[in-house]
């Protein structure tokens, strides 16, 4: 690898733990708590934001040209990344707000960086080594540093959650990491070992709902191949009856809920969830429209979410749903800007998929699927530290470069301003080659 995958590799690694280095960076107790971090947790934790969000200025300065030029790639994603920066003039924390909505915006345009410098097939290079090493990782600190490697919550001591924050942020990128392999699959040891790799990790960290995503997108790779092989009327024919599928299957989850609870370990308020999503709406209808600011509500005991705390007893951070957290933040403009993005998304590549070029597009089908899958119950996209965000603006913007290129070739306007367009994104839509 270049030295700027490798740099490229190690911002993703930042963003995959969430910024928490381990012994360096302060947790969230500190925050929600207000207690004072140690000094090696401040300046580490200051310094390491310093050097990340710094070469990624310094890489995007690099192509300052080409990166401005196709700003459009982000589509509905660049307008939400302002509005978050924007909302620091009605969030009730805009100190906060502004700290990390301008992080959260570089992050995204770091996203386009990425589809725009290296083709798809390399961008899955570079996850892989990303993820190889957070797997090593997370064995070594499981197995030598066991004090710092295991999770620390109660009945939860001999989960795996390694270089992560905890148990479930553990499974939820070694399911990523499988979807890296799936995408660019190729039956050599390399692979296989890889696999087996985040497999023992995602099971060593006891996360039963990554088992649970894990096969869910073991079955979409199914359902990929098999599109793969159909003809055009056969593959809508098969989309529609697998949509027809879902209240089926939806229907079936409720029947056999309480037993899927237990399995996972939680109880019928989803380890408190229902509880938190019933005080969420409560301010969500309180301010509806703009919200309550980017990360300007979950604060522990300070501001409006202390009512939030006080009324489910136990301390929250975040909505533990990624809908209801782009609503209590950004509110329904928010909320709008992401359905417009994501349906975007959807409708380009359901043109690929129709034509049958499956490999084309199976890593941004992965991170679209994963997005809806993870936000169910979590909040993996509105992190400013968070590694999903850059994920899903890069497949965005792969997904815009793949249909220009569909579109020039079918039009074949290979005129010179044509041609001169096309090599701007050249690289980036080689996709199959």
């Amino acid at each position: 690898m270049t030295a700027e995958e490798l740099c490229c590799a190690a911002i993703l690694a930042f963003f995959a733990v969430q910024g928490a280095v381990p012994l360096i960076a302060p947790n969230q107790a500190l925050e929600s708590t207000g207690l004072p971090a140690t000094g090696l947790m401040f300046y580490g934790g200051v310094g390491s934001q310093l050097i990340v969000y710094g070469a990624i200025a310094y890489l995007l300065l690099r192509r300052a040209g080409t990166v401005m030029r196709w700003l459009r790639a982000m589509q509905w994603t660049l307008p939400l990344a302002a509005l978050a920066a924007l909302s620091t003039l009605w969030s009730q924390f805009p100190l906060y707000t502004i700290r990390r909505s301008l992080p959260f915006a570089l992050a995204g345009v770091f996203g386009l960086y990425l589809a725009v410098r290296f083709p798809v097939r390399r961008q899955l290079g570079i996850l892989r080594v990303t993820m190889l090493a957070l797997a090593v990782g997370t064995v070594v600190m499981a197995l030598a540093f066991p004090h710092l490697g295991l999770d620390a919550s109660a009945g939860h001591h001999a989960d795996w959650q390694g270089v992560f924050t905890q148990k479930n942020a553990c499974g939820r990128m070694m399911v990523l990491a499988t979807a890296v392999l799936l995408a660019d699959w190729r039956s050599t040891w390399r692979h296989v070992a890889s696999a087996a790799l985040f497999a023992l990790v995602m099971f060593m960290s006891g996360s039963r709902s990554a088992w649970l995503v894990e096969a869910a997108l073991l079955a979409l790779w199914a359902t990929l191949l098999l599109l793969e092989r159909l003809d055009g009327k056969s593959r809508v024919i098969a989309v529609a009856g697998a949509l027809g599928l879902l209240p089926v299957a939806a229907g079936a989850v409720y029947l056999s809920l309480p037993d899927l609870l237990e399995w996972m370990g939680r109880d019928a308020t989803l380890s408190g969830r229902t509880l938190i999503w019933k005080q969420v709406w409560i301010f969500i209808r309180l301010r509806p429209w703009l919200g309550w600011g980017y990360d300007g509500f979950w604060h522990g005991i300070h501001g409006q979410a202390f009512r939030v705390v006080a009324a489910v007893r136990f301390m929250v951070f975040h909505a533990h749903n990624g809908f209801f957290e782009i609503w209590l933040e950004l509110g329904l403009v928010g909320l709008a800007l992401f359905t417009l993005s994501y349906l975007r998304a959807w409708r380009r590549v359901w043109a690929t998929l129709r034509a049958g070029e499956v490999q084309r597009v199976m890593w941004m089908v992965f991170v679209l699927a994963l997005i809806v899958f993870y936000d169910l119950d979590e909040n993996s996209l509105l992190i400013y530290n968070g590694l999903f965000w850059t994920l899903y603006v890069a497949a965005v913007a792969n997904i815009e470069f793949l249909a220009v290129e569909d579109a020039l070739t079918e039009t074949e306007r290979f005129s010179a301003a044509c041609s001169e367009e096309r090599s701007a994104y050249a690289a980036a839509a080689a996709v199959s080659q």
